[in-house]
């Protein structure tokens, strides 16, 4: 094959052009600080950081669900708490007008401590944190509970049956609340009719019905409270094991996409000295003419 003049100049120049491009792909990296920065320096790794990415965003979401769970179930157990403390303290109260020593005076002072632990626990049932009722249910933006002394029975249940759920995980959906039907049932007639027999001075009944439904309430508030707390438990490890994840997706994701500045230096300096010499040997072939094999 004949070799013209005019090949080796396009070699030679083509030779330079990527010299050039080698030289500004590192030099681009060093100024990024990215080692991709155009689908064409890496689409394998390009597509493994748009994944990695993907994943970031979902894990953010999920800890932010997870976060936001975790701050209703404790609201929801420090509130079941105050609840626990006020049915030991009807208990107790049940107990002391069960015995039939206590006069009428005495009975109707219960009364009335028993109609302040029930306006206790009615606040209880309406608990709002931020801008949710806790025991609502999925009707969030309205008190669950309404108050009408006019009516019969005066405090009636106007939630959700259904929790509200949050998605933790990766096909992790699980419910975040409790509902105040769950937790208090009937227990606000049931206090009314503790009250009715405590005025009335009915012993029988306090002994025989009002402390067993005292006690089955305070059992129905007990057995929530370790729900909630497996569930306490069991989004702390799940937060726990997505920090790690997300830990361990941003490594790989600086692995792919973030500059080695060592090893790009070293070659960008090799490149300029590849690029020096093309220009050189250049120069020399340039100059090359017919003249010079005269």
């Amino acid at each position: 094959m004949r070799v013209t003049d005019s090949m080796i100049h396009m070699g030679v120049q083509d030779n330079i052009q990527k010299a050039m491009e080698r030289l500004n792909k590192n030099y681009t990296r060093l100024t990024t600080g990215k080692m991709i920065n155009r689908p064409s320096d890496d689409p394998v790794g390009l597509i493994l950081g748009m994944r990695l990415k993907k994943g970031i965003n979902e894990n953010s979401q999920y800890k932010e669900n997870a976060n936001a769970a975790l701050a209703l179930l404790n609201g929801s157990d420090y509130a079941l708490d105050e609840m626990t403390k006020a049915l030991h303290r009807l208990s107790e109260l049940a107990v002391q007008a069960a015995n039939g020593v206590l006069d009428q005076i005495s009975l109707d002072a219960i009364a009335d401590e028993v109609e302040e632990l029930r306006n206790h626990l009615y606040q209880i049932a309406n608990t709002k944190q931020e801008n949710t009722y806790i025991f609502g249910g999925e009707r969030t933006n309205a008190p669950p509970y309404e108050l009408d002394p006019l009516a019969t029975p005066d405090i009636t249940w106007q939630g959700s049956s259904s929790p509200l759920k949050a998605e933790v995980g990766t096909g992790i959906v699980m419910d975040v609340t409790v509902t105040g039907d769950q937790v208090f049932g009937d227990f606000f007639d049931r206090l009314s009719d503790f009250i009715h027999n405590l005025r009335s001075g009915d012993h029988k009944a306090i002994s025989e019905s009002d402390l067993a439904n005292i006690h089955a309430r305070l059992d129905q508030v007990l057995q929530i409270r370790g729900e909630i707390g497996a569930k306490v438990n069991r989004l702390e490890k799940n937060l726990e094991r997505m920090e790690l994840m997300d830990v361990n997706f941003r490594e790989l994701l600086s692995k792919i996409e973030d500059t080695d500045y060592a090893e790009v230096t070293m070659n960008l300096m090799m490149q300029e000295s590849v690029y020096q010499a093309a220009l050189a040997t250049s120069a020399r072939i340039m100059r090359s003419t017919l003249v010079n094999y005269i």
